[in-house]
């Protein structure tokens, strides 16, 4: 009997900690039309009691996606990608590379937008999703939701999804 009930204390801590805060985001990759609107999906779980605060965070391109699209990529960018397969030069360089910002953030009905982003139609939507109302051309690049609990600090808690705005 006592090993029936330590196996199901064991069972409910291992599933407690894998469990934790876990963000994810449905779709890697979204394309939007100018002055279009866009909804960027996130969803999250978390074992906390406690309201959870979500923001968005914005990292602009490390180099302008728009040359690619339309076939002017630089050559530089290619010997170095080769080297590397998992090395993407238009994601993956540092903060200081690139401009960096806080989109909006929420913690339970308040509501706060970047400096960026004031006077824009930016809401959330359910769950953890952010709405833009017209996309402009400055917001092609990552998107970063993340969660924060006060007490549930153990597993994933950002995801990111990336957004070209098209002509």
């Amino acid at each position: 009997m006592d090993r029936i009930l330590l196996g199901w204390i064991v069972l409910f801590w291992v599933t407690a900690v894998v469990e934790g805060l876990q963000v994810t985001v449905p779709e890697r990759s979204k394309k939007a039309m100018l002055f279009q609107p866009v909804v960027l999906s996130c969803r999250f779980s978390t074992s906390s009691q406690q309201p959870a605060v979500i923001q968005w965070k914005f990292k602009s391109y490390c180099q302008d996606r728009m040359k690619e699209a339309l076939g002017m990529a630089t050559a530089g960018a290619q010997p170095l990608s080769k080297r590397n397969l998992e090395w993407d030069p238009y994601l993956d360089c540092v903060d200081s590379r690139r401009t960096v910002r806080v989109v909006a953030s929420k913690q339970g009905a308040v509501v706060t937008l970047g400096e960026f982003y004031r006077g824009r139609d930016i809401t959330f939507g359910e769950g953890a999703e952010l709405k833009i109302g017209k996309v402009m051309w400055g917001d092609s690049g990552l998107y970063y939701c993340i969660v924060t609990t006060p007490d549930d600090v153990e597993g994933k808690n950002e995801d990111l999804v990336e957004l070209l705005v098209l002509e």
